[in-house]
């Protein structure tokens, strides 16, 4: 424990009071000028306060009491600081100055998940590995990665909750394009290999579409042990909105579902 906690912890502590005590002090009071007086006060103070083996009122007392200033200039300050830093305060909702500095301090080494890093990963046996344009492109990310469905149950006048399965994730990108239209046409090989023009229906392993989205991470190469949601996605919609009253970039909303909800990686 350091002085200044030592000091802070002490500094309720009650007067040694006790009738030899009274009547050296009436002693002194008569035959001693007041900053003796003062000075030998503090000392039995201090000295009844070692042989009860209170080291932090003793070492208070020493502090308050002004004596150390011409021994170590700024001890009165120091004392002042210890008093401050070790009071609760209303200031910091009730905690003391120090209790709040090692909050704080706790709460800035978390190093906190930042919502525009994040990595994602895009490939299919129809294109193989699309991620690098993916990662250029994407702007916004969106969707529920854990959706557990259940259903309440009346027990007598009681309720209990039945889960029921693991429902199928609904992932929604935002992402730009080029004049070219690649992640358009990236979008529409897909969707035509899952569902083609002539009404036939293509097989999963045609059209799936693995995900992988690690937060907080931005390169493969600085991820380590990061949050990651990897699952197999389908085609579902294509959203593209274009308008001749701004100037801006294009962007389009591709919505994908998830095959299924046990197979990863």
């Amino acid at each position: 424990m350091s002085l200044y906690n030592a000091v802070a912890q002490g500094l309720a502590a009650p007067e040694r009071t006790g009738p030899v005590t009274d009547a050296v002090r009436g002693a002194l009071d008569r035959h001693l000028p007041a900053q003796a007086r003062r000075a030998v006060s503090t000392g039995l103070d201090v000295a009844g306060d070692l042989v009860d083996g209170n080291w932090q009122s003793a070492g208070r007392r020493l502090f308050d009491s002004g004596l150390l200033d011409s021994l170590i200039p700024g001890m009165g300050g120091l004392a002042a600081q210890a008093r401050y830093w070790g009071t609760p305060t209303p200031l910091f909702g009730g905690i003391s100055p120090s209790e709040a500095k090692r909050i704080y301090e706790e709460f800035r080494n978390a190093e906190l998940a930042k919502k525009n890093l994040f990595l994602i990963e895009v490939s299919s046996r129809l294109y193989g590995d699309f991620s690098r344009r993916f990662n250029l492109f994407t702007t916004e990310v969106d969707y529920a990665p854990l959706i557990l469905s259940g259903e309440k149950r009346r027990v007598g006048a009681a309720n209990v909750d039945a889960v029921q399965s693991s429902e199928a994730v609904e992932l929604r990108v935002t992402t730009l394009d080029d004049k070219q239209g690649s992640i358009k046409t990236w979008y529409a090989a897909h969707h035509a290999a899952a569902a083609a023009r002539d009404g036939t229906v293509g097989v999963p392993s045609l059209y799936a579409i693995r995900f992988r989205i690690v937060h907080a991470f931005i390169t493969p190469e600085r991820n380590r042990g990061g949050y990651e949601d990897i699952g197999w996605f389908r085609p579902a919609n294509l959203e593209a909105a274009l308008s001749r009253r701004e100037d801006g970039f294009e962007e389009i909303q591709m919505t994908f579902s998830q095959v299924d909800t046990f197979m990863r990686g």
